[in-house]
């Protein structure tokens, strides 16, 4: 709570700076789903009028097992109506971050969830390079051996990874919540090696290089209350991928996610992920799900697994399941609140078998935490969890999902 107490100060004043800061994981943004064709009209018509808006503010963010990420944002947006379930009819953001070590990271994103009827648009521009990125091997009986990190190889888990590249989402409402997605995506990236010996290096030698473009679709069902602090609703996702990294791969996918509300600032949350790759994926491939709008890692770290350094596990196939419990300790109205978490993760991958739903080999982790959130949308985690490789403590940026 120390550390709270330290980061509050700097979080309240960003959020003064602008009430609709989006950190993180970004908010998904989309009409509510019982809104008619004639609504849509109407806010199609209404969101033309509302004025944009620019505020910039530094911000603190959690790093790939490389500590916290100090960053700075220019958010150009049009507000949504404080009661809509969305924070901004569009918007364009722009960031930069640097971490302790040197890493860092450049992007600019637009989104327009509610700027047109029944359309939404997302486009993202990134080059990011972590540098203490985890690579322990393919497959789901890696080991982790403490000690054999010595200060003669110090980097025997760890790999810089530079990424490259940009992404179109186009979504259209079909009928009610349902809607289909079509997303194309180009990518450059590079691994390289630290100094001494490591596992990527004996795996790959020092450098690997991979281009991979691809097209994904997928159908997306939506009855969330609102997307920035889910209370109830369900998210569903299915989908396809085709690229043309490695010697072309495929995939197929979904994400489920449930919210349900248990009392008066207390929420169940729900998900489940499960994807299957075939043909030859590149290794960058392995390492994340390209689920709408936003990426869910694979397997290890925050947004995924938060027992495991981020990158602990990577596979052709993954399996994957969380569930948190969100209580608002002191709620604040309108202005947010003090929350503490509590969840459990699970989940595995598959690199030499195939996929198949089962309990065995699962690596289950847990834990518990708190949450600052500002207002409508700017939300600070701190995650502490046990599970197979010990004890880990991690700091995200809105909700895990």
């Amino acid at each position: 709570m120390r550390l709270i107490s330290l980061l509050l100060p700097a979080v309240l004043w960003a959020a003064r700076l602008n009430g609709q800061i989006p950190v993180g994981p970004e908010p998904v943004d989309t009409v509510s789903d019982a809104e008619s064709a004639d609504t849509g009209t109407a806010l199609d018509e209404s969101a033309q009028k509302v004025p944009w808006r620019t505020s910039y503010f530094p911000y603190i963010t959690g790093g790939t097992n490389d500590g916290p990420v100090l960053a700075f944002r220019v958010h150009h947006f049009q507000p949504a109506e404080y009661d809509a379930r969305v924070t901004t009819n569009a918007a364009f953001t722009a960031d930069a971050g640097i971490t302790p070590r040197g890493g860092r990271q450049v992007t600019a994103r637009f989104r327009a969830p509610q700027l047109w009827k029944d359309w939404r648009l997302s486009a993202l521009a990134a080059a990011v390079r972590e540098v203490r990125f985890g690579y322990f091997g393919l497959g789901n009986e890696t080991v982790k051996d403490d000690d054999a990190v010595t200060p003669l190889q110090p980097f025997l888990y760890r790999v810089r990874r530079a990424r490259y590249g940009g992404k179109l989402e186009v979504t259209r409402r079909l009928r009610g919540p349902l809607q289909a997605a079509l997303q194309a995506n180009v990518e450059w990236t590079r691994f390289t090696t630290l100094p001494g010996p490591s596992l990527f290096k004996t795996d790959f030698g020092p450098e690997l290089r991979e281009t991979d473009v691809f097209g994904r679709v997928a159908l997306v069902y939506d009855t969330r209350d609102n997307e920035y602090n889910t209370h109830k609703g369900l998210l569903l996702e299915a989908g396809g991928q085709v690229a043309s990294g490695g010697d072309n791969y495929t995939r197929l996918y979904t994400v489920l996610r449930g919210y349900l509300p248990l009392r008066e600032g207390t929420v169940a949350a729900a998900r489940l992920v499960a994807s299957a790759m075939g043909g030859n994926p590149t290794l960058n491939a392995r390492l994340y799900v390209p689920s709408w709008e936003n990426q869910i890692p694979v397997l290890g770290g925050q947004y995924s697994h938060r027992s495991f350094d981020t990158g602990r596990f990577a596979g052709r196939h993954l399996l994957l399941g969380n569930l948190e419990v969100r209580h608002d300790l002191l709620p604040f109205g309108d202005l947010g609140a003090i929350t503490l978490l509590a969840f459990l993760d699970a989940g595995r991958v598959f690199e030499e078998e195939d996929f198949k739903l089962t309990t065995t080999g699962v690596k289950v982790g847990g834990g518990g935490g708190a949450a600052v959130r500002i207002l409508r949308s700017s939300i600070l985690t701190f995650n502490f969890a046990g599970g197979p490789d010990g004890f880990r403590v991690t700091l995200g940026s809105g909700w895990m999902f």
